[in-house]
């Protein structure tokens, strides 16, 4: 899975996103992502199969400079509180039961000034 993570990290650099399913490879791929000064910037959740099928918003992650996004921001800034948040969304999303599809943006945080 070593070479399928880091091909999953170069199209990242691209700044293009990655599909990743299932649950249980996110989880993977969060961890790896983190490991190597990673945070998810974007988290687009679907669930394939379970109630609801479709976009699972309540599950989808921004993380933005701008007003109003002040939380997500700093999580995003801060590659092991980003892998919290992200392991906590899955865990919620899993808890629901079902089966999901994520869409990862990820990059290098900024350093503050």
């Amino acid at each position: 899975m070593q070479s399928e993570f880091d091909e999953m990290l170069e199209k990242l650099e691209t700044g293009a996103f990655v599909r990743i399913e299932p649950s249980s490879k996110m989880l993977e791929f969060n961890e790896f992502l983190a490991s190597r000064g990673y945070s998810v910037a974007r988290l687009e959740v679907v669930r394939l199969k379970g109630d609801g099928p479709g976009r699972a918003f309540e599950y989808d992650f921004l993380a933005n400079a701008g007003p109003g996004y002040e939380r997500e921001w700093q999580i995003f800034l801060d590659p092991q509180k980003s892998a919290a948040n992200i392991r906590d969304i899955v865990r919620r999303a899993l808890s629901e039961g079902g089966e999901y599809r994520y869409l990862v943006w990820a990059e290098v945080p900024p350093e503050e000034t």
